[in-house]
């Protein structure tokens, strides 16, 4: 992908608009929707998180992006306005694969749901973060390893998704420890994926080798997913031990996930 300054300009100036337009429509949604019993905590998170995985977003570009981004207030505007956009990439991806914001969590207010979305907008968010980590000659390198990151992502979601099928237990079970253990595992793999992006821009094929031989451990995440969703499965639980169980897992995936990433560096 060849892009002049000038496209890349037009792009970022593109998905700025495109975030206000779509995220204004998203809040207007928001606040539209009435429940019988509205689910107040939820309602919250869903206004402040996508807020926060901006400026999160944002940090990272003005500590850790590249020189000539870091060096411009007007660069790292734009750069995070991509990253609220892409944001509702994630949350577009997680629709289409079962799970949608608007109908389950805003209108049924699913709870169970609800994990599943807070942890697709961080997961989401660190891809993105990570594609801004480091020099690079210009935008169409963020794109590449955005699209790198976030289609490992959901790839592995959907991996899980079809041996479980998460989305019917998530939406029509109302199973609210798998989605806290989904929303955790998202978490952790965004992490992992958004770690196998950043750095310094060498060339096409030292990003993909770099990528697969420091992303490979997303394997052995999803193996344990596995087994870990084939135990409950197995078992008949009360529900608040199950929560409770769920939690505990989420925060060890997204441990281990964080002590991978720290210890390994970047590539």
């Amino acid at each position: 992908m060849n892009l002049t300054p000038k496209k890349m300009e037009v792009f970022l100036v593109l998905a700025f608009f495109l975030a206000l337009v779509l995220w204004s429509r998203f809040y207007k949604l928001l606040f539209q929707v009435h429940t019988f019993r509205p689910n107040k905590t939820h309602r919250t998170f869903l206004v402040v998180l996508p807020g926060a995985c901006v400026l999160f977003i944002a940090v990272d570009l003005w500590r850790w992006g590249s020189t000539d981004v870091r060096s411009s207030a007007g660069w790292i505007f734009l750069y995070t306005m991509g990253g609220a956009a892409w944001l509702l990439l994630g949350l577009y991806l997680l629709a289409l694969l079962g799970v949608g914001v608007r109908d389950d969590v805003m209108e049924r207010q699913n709870s169970a749901a609800a994990w599943v979305v807070y942890g697709t907008l961080i997961g989401t968010a660190l891809c993105y973060a990570g594609s801004n980590f480091g020099s690079g000659p210009g935008t169409q390198v963020v794109i590449f390893c955005g699209v790198l990151s976030i289609i490992s992502l959901f790839g592995f979601w959907f991996c899980l998704e079809r041996i479980f099928h998460l989305a019917d237990k998530v939406t029509v079970e109302r199973d609210e420890g798998t989605g806290i253990r989904a929303g955790g595992w998202m978490v952790s793999l965004g992490l992992i994926f958004g770690g196998a992006v950043a750095g310094d821009w060498e060339s096409l094929e030292a990003t993909v080798w770099d990528f697969i031989n420091y992303a490979w451990v997303a394997i052995v995440f999803l193996l344990a997913a596995v087994a870990i969703e084939w135990a409950f499965k197995r078992r008949q639980q009360k529900e608040g031990v199950r929560r409770g169980a769920s939690a505990v897992i989420a925060v060890a995936y997204i441990l281990a996930a964080a002590v991978y990433v720290f210890s390994r560096g970047l590539p």
